[in-house]
């Protein structure tokens, strides 16, 4: 399956600074809402990004996907634990989400070898 995700996140990157440069305002508003909700509250940073893996994954959203992965392996997820979250995105989303969990995989076999 063709799915290049260190290039598609440079690409998105790209594509969001041209968003940043167009509407700067309304880019740093929605940067910071990003930062306030993911902070440890309640619950701790670290399950936060699991959980937005599993919606990420729900959502079919492979730059979601890819930047999740990213953060969970930093937080100290393992691969194992990430699929396993993962795999209550296909309970809820259906067999379809499997493909998306399949991109998650490679996603964790790209990032883990940095």
């Amino acid at each position: 399956m063709q799915y290049e995700v260190k290039e598609t996140l440079d690409e998105f990157s790209r594509l969001m600074s041209d968003i940043n440069k167009a509407i700067p305002e309304e880019y740093s508003v929605f940067i910071k809402e990003k930062e306030a909700i993911l902070k440890s509250g309640k619950l701790p940073e670290k399950t936060k990004w699991l959980l937005l893996l599993i919606a990420s994954v729900t959502q079919k959203c492979p730059i979601c996907i890819s930047r999740a992965v990213q953060h969970c392996l930093q937080a100290g997820w393992s691969k194992e634990e990430m699929l396993e979250a993962c795999m209550v995105a296909v309970l809820v989303g259906g067999s379809s989400v499997m493909t998306f969990v399949t991109l998650m995989n490679k996603a964790i076999e790209e990032f883990g070898e940095e």
